[in-house]
């Protein structure tokens, strides 16, 4: 049975679009609406939803596995789940731990976001039970079920070559919880940029746990040491909009005295002030494209599993400029 991977290869376009077309989204052109919807009727691909849940007789209910301790980032997944799930016919249930997941009886598949998505437990538990199931942000045991996600590494080292093409080369990385696989993905894109511009004895770097209150302790430990580092890039918007609190409270000028920074393009980035530069990953369209994936499983397709990369992207707003022409110290 054709899958909605073998849909994009038959158009020519990518996945992530694909799956726009289908889940119903109003900003995709007319012209590429059609030539995927042809390209479906092409090789049969079924687009309905609810006929492909009546032949199969499959019920609907899919789990969304997510204990994320940034509240942002659980916010997004769970926007982006309810959405999917509303356009593909499926009924979603939320839940918070492998204990919990095992609670549940009939799921159809399941949808595992960081930091579970990675731990071996879980992945073992939802190979051995049967079912279908899609990780987001996931790397390791990558032969077992679908992924789908960005290349952290990449995006990392370049918010880092970016920072340091505005002239940083004293710049300090706030990283998340060290137990998450993004987190080593990112803090070795941010020490591969640093690396190769021969700027590796400037870095800083100190733990965070992806959540505000880690960032305003990172930031006060940065910023109260005798030479303040030029930059900060934070490994997420909350610990970001952390350390934008603490140069406020230092009466340290954003950007003008120091650049600030984070990742994933969340709604905070946007509402703070100075706005966040950062990147954005599409939180609700890797989810929304996870359950896509799992719709094809559902429908008993057989095929190998898929390992998806969306494409990143650098946002710049009002926290990022060249560094301060003089050292700013602390006395």
């Amino acid at each position: 049975m054709p899958t909605i991977i073998d849909v994009a290869r038959e158009a020519g376009v990518s996945f992530k679009t694909v799956s726009r077309v289908f889940t119903g989204e109003a900003h995709v052109r007319a012209e590429t609406r059609d030539k995927v919807r042809a390209a479906a009727a092409r090789i049969g691909y079924e687009v309905n939803p609810a006929a492909r849940a009546l032949r199969s007789k499959a019920p609907r209910r899919v789990a969304l596995l997510l204990n994320n301790p940034s509240l942002s980032y659980s916010q997004s997944t769970q926007i982006g789940a309810l959405l999917a799930t509303q356009k593909l016919g499926s009924q979603l249930v939320i839940v918070e731990s492998l204990a919990a997941l095992q609670e549940f009886s009939g799921l159809k598949g399941v949808v595992a976001c960081p930091p579970l998505s990675n731990d071996l437990a879980v992945t073992t538990y939802l190979h051995a039970s049967g079912l279908p199931f899609v990780r987001v942000g996931a790397e390791r045991i990558s032969d077992l079920g679908d992924k789908i996600g960005i290349d952290d590494r990449c995006a990392a080292r370049d918010m880092t070559e970016y920072l340091i093409e505005l002239g940083h080369k004293r710049i300090a990385f706030i990283n998340g919880d060290p137990q998450f696989d993004v987190s080593r993905r990112r803090r070795a894109g941010f020490e591969d940029a640093m690396s190769h511009a021969g700027f590796s004895k400037y870095a800083q770097i100190v733990s965070g746990s992806f959540s505000y209150e880690s960032g305003l302790k990172a930031a006060e430990d940065l910023l109260s040491s005798e030479t303040i580092p030029t930059a900060i890039f934070a490994a997420n918007d909350e610990m970001a909009s952390a350390c934008l609190a603490v140069a406020y409270k230092r009466n340290l000028r954003v950007p003008d005295q120091l650049t600030v920074v984070g990742f994933d393009d969340s709604p905070v980035s946007r509402a703070i002030y100075p706005a966040l530069t950062t990147i954005r990953q599409g939180l609700k369209e890797l989810v929304r494209d996870a359950f896509m994936l799992l719709s094809d499983r559902l429908s008993g397709d057989d095929v190998p599993f898929h390992d998806i990369v969306h494409q990143h992207e650098l946002i710049i707003r009002d926290s990022a400029g060249p560094p301060p022409k003089e050292m700013v110290r602390n006395d």
